[in-house]
């Protein structure tokens, strides 16, 4: 069955070995819905540069290079070979324009070429936009990526990119938007919370708790730069609970939904010494039942990082005062810990 082109889109240029990477996406029916088609082509040897793409879309689409293509690669490779030619060529960073060019098969205006930079970063915006909302993120983040080689300060686009890096696992790129954003605008409070958030990704909660603070210290009624505030001073070993008051008093449905579902009761500061309590030990400590005990490892957050799988007294301990202090679990549960041999410093 014939496929259908749907674009074409430029991986970049090695000068040194002459080789132009590019990408053709074909759209189809069946399983076969989508299909990419990834090929180099070879510059500066003389002949049919466009020989292995015209041979790639006759055997996978049954299709010939449509016009615009053959006449957008035409002149880039011929702008490509002149650069290269001459006294400054051969530079890298002279070819991250060739990442920025996406070709359509049919629609002139939809490819960046021939363009403006500021039309050029909108066709790049739309596309980004299209595969956004279609739910396809691997390609919205290349294309805004390819956006923001660009247009380097596209505030729009480094807003939705690290939110979708952030949603796709990737903290520390999702981090480093959030610092673009903020080199933009200095202080704004989303940016803040998005370097918070991430930060706390990374463990590196000491620079996160910053990050909430400074929300704070412009709007001291922001419930979840209080939450991020207390997540941070928690992880710390700190305690978390001038925070999380706040937090439940400003909105205590948000509050409490955090508390059940994503927060993290672990306590990464290091207590020499600490007692580790067996989990078979823990219906009798809590008087409730080993199923229940079991829910609360599986469901309601009680981590389990003590030696061989224990559970350590400060993470209990932080994991029963929050439990019953904000009413999170159907029944209050009986605990008080021991004394602890060491009292860390709140700072």
């Amino acid at each position: 069955m014939k496929a259908q082109l749907h674009f074409l889109l430029l991986d970049g240029f090695d000068p040194d070995t002459g080789e132009l990477a590019l990408r053709v996406v074909l759209h189809g029916d069946g399983e076969e819905a989508e299909r990419m088609l990834r090929l180099k082509l070879h510059l500066g040897h003389g002949g049919d540069v466009l020989l292995p793409l015209r041979r790639e879309l006759q055997t996978h689409a049954l299709a010939t290079v449509p016009p615009l293509w053959d006449k957008g690669l035409k002149l880039i490779i011929r702008a490509l070979e002149d650069d290269m030619g001459g006294p400054e060529g051969r530079h890298v960073s002279r070819y991250r324009w060739v990442r920025t060019q996406v070709l359509h098969p049919t629609d002139e205006r939809r490819g960046t070429l021939n363009h403006a930079v500021a039309r050029q970063a909108e066709i790049l915006w739309e596309w980004a936009q299209r595969f956004d909302q279609a739910g396809d993120a691997v390609k919205a983040i290349d294309f805004f990526e390819r956006l923001l080689l660009l247009a380097p300060n596209h505030l729009p686009g480094i807003i939705r990119l690290s939110a979708l890096l952030r949603d796709h696992g990737l903290i520390e790129e999702a981090l480093g938007m959030a610092d673009r954003w903020l080199q933009i605008q200095p202080d704004q409070p989303d940016a803040l919370l998005r370097r918070g958030e991430a930060l706390l990704h990374l463990e590196r909660f000491a620079e996160a708790r910053v990050a909430f603070e400074a929300v704070l210290k412009v709007n001291p009624v922001h419930p979840l730069a209080h939450l991020g505030a207390a997540q941070a001073r928690s992880l710390a070993g700190g305690d978390p609970c001038p925070h999380l008051d706040a937090a439940m008093e400003l909105d205590a449905e948000a509050a409490r939904s955090v508390l059940r579902e994503t927060f993290d009761y672990r306590v990464l500061a290091s207590l020499s010494g600490e007692t580790v309590y067996p989990i078979t030990e823990l219906p009798d400590l809590l008087g409730v039942s080993p199923s229940e005990i079991q829910d609360y490892l599986q469901n309601r957050g009680l981590p389990a990082t003590g030696t061989r799988g224990g559970i350590r007294e400060s993470e209990l301990n932080r994991w029963v005062t929050l439990q019953n202090r904000y009413q999170l679990l159907p029944m209050g549960l009986h605990w008080m810990a021991p004394t602890p041999r060491h009292i860390p410093e709140l700072s």
